[in-house]
């Protein structure tokens, strides 16, 4: 059973090809994260990558560097682990320290890829993830219109098939642009994601007309905190509905849940780690309902984590594992896409590459 000896944390920068823009007023144009390094006594380590959204989860590079550093570390130090469960328990310890989402995230999944590596697993094997298919779709920037469809071209080309698309600032500008992707990729498939910004009374009738033109499902349409609200558009509205704002956590699953808002979860192992995603996954299967996963717009670390976990058979929509596809970083290990997906084996070699290519950066 090994000890936890060592925890470091360090600034991880990227450059984007091109800014990604969402929601009312939203731009991320660089990626300023933190790898997260731990090192059992054997010699085992893992790497995971935190990925801070001021706007969304109130944390910044600086704020993961310090509260890993002085808070969360601390309470590891020592600790002895010797299987998911023990994980998972000392994560639960870590929930003394409120929100701070992503570093928390990180450290978990970090605390798995060493504990898998102590025991000469796979980490696919180790999560109990046998899924050798895995579907992708990718994001697309909200902007022009002959921004987006030359977005979307550039992904296809890259063999992504399953897209989304930011809905919401202008509904009528963007809905034809949407009609003309369908028109124009036929094998492809489309959804939206709203960033909360639709209103109480339009938002019905604007995704039925969406589904009536080939979308196959919209995120967070309505603001979180309008709770009866949602649950009404999920009964008032033809689209399949996707949870991601408004389930953070697991008592927000399990809120969500109760009151039946959505039909798919985007489950997003940087802020809930594997510990919690791994809960929410069977939490979303007890009540039948989908799974996608999310990488929170992760480097290709990151993205390859996110793809292992959804390597889950009870992950059963395309899951957002292609950010770094957007990244200026080395793509030298990155997995090939075919047909809109990824091979479990390709991801799993490419994440032992990528990792061991930042062992002594983080």
């Amino acid at each position: 059973m090994p000890a936890i000896t060592r925890i470091n944390a360090a600034p991880y920068d990227l450059s984007l090809k091109g800014s990604l823009t969402w929601g009312n007023g939203h731009e991320l144009r660089r990626l300023t994260h933190v790898l997260v390094r731990v090192e059992l006594a054997d010699g085992a380590v893992g790497i995971a990558e935190a990925t801070p959204r001021p706007s969304i989860y109130g944390e910044t590079q600086a704020s993961i560097l310090h509260i890993i550093g002085d808070q969360l570390a601390p309470q590891l130090l020592g600790a002895q682990i010797d299987g998911l469960e023990s994980v998972a328990a000392l994560s639960e310890r870590l929930a003394l320290i409120k929100n701070n989402n992503t570093a928390k995230g990180a450290l978990d999944m970090a605390l798995h890829q060493a504990l898998a590596a102590s025991r000469g697993e796979r980490l696919a094997e180790y999560l109990g993830a046998t899924q050798e298919r895995i579907h992708l779709s990718t994001i697309v920037s909200a902007g022009m219109q002959a921004a987006v469809i030359a977005d979307v071209g550039a992904a296809y080309q890259a063999g992504l098939r399953v897209f989304k698309v930011k809905f919401g600032r202008d509904a009528e500008d963007e809905m034809a642009t949407i009609a003309r992707l369908i028109e124009a990729y036929p094998a492809a498939q489309f959804y939206v994601d709203a960033n909360e910004t639709l209103a109480v009374e339009s938002a019905a009738s604007l995704l039925n007309q969406l589904h009536d033109l080939g979308v196959i499902h919209c995120e967070e349409a309505l603001p979180a905190h309008l709770l009866r609200e949602r649950r009404q558009l999920r009964r008032d509205c033809r689209m399949p509905i996707i949870a991601d704002d408004s389930a953070f956590t697991l008592p927000d699953l399990e809120r969500e849940i109760a009151f039946d808002t959505f039909d798919i979860l985007n489950i997003k192992t940087a802020r809930t780690g594997f510990s919690q995603s791994r809960r929410m996954l069977d939490m979303c299967l007890a009540a039948g309902k989908d799974v996608m996963v999310g990488s929170q717009a992760s480097s290709l670390l990151g993205c390859l984590q996110a793809a292992v976990f959804a390597s889950h058979a009870a992950v059963t929509r395309a899951s957002e594992c292609s950010f770094y596809l957007k990244t200026d970083g080395d793509l030298g290990f990155a997995p090939p896409i075919v047909d809109g997906c990824l091979q479990l084996s390709d991801v799993e070699q490419s994440l032992a590459q990528a990792q061991e290519s930042l062992i002594d950066f983080a």
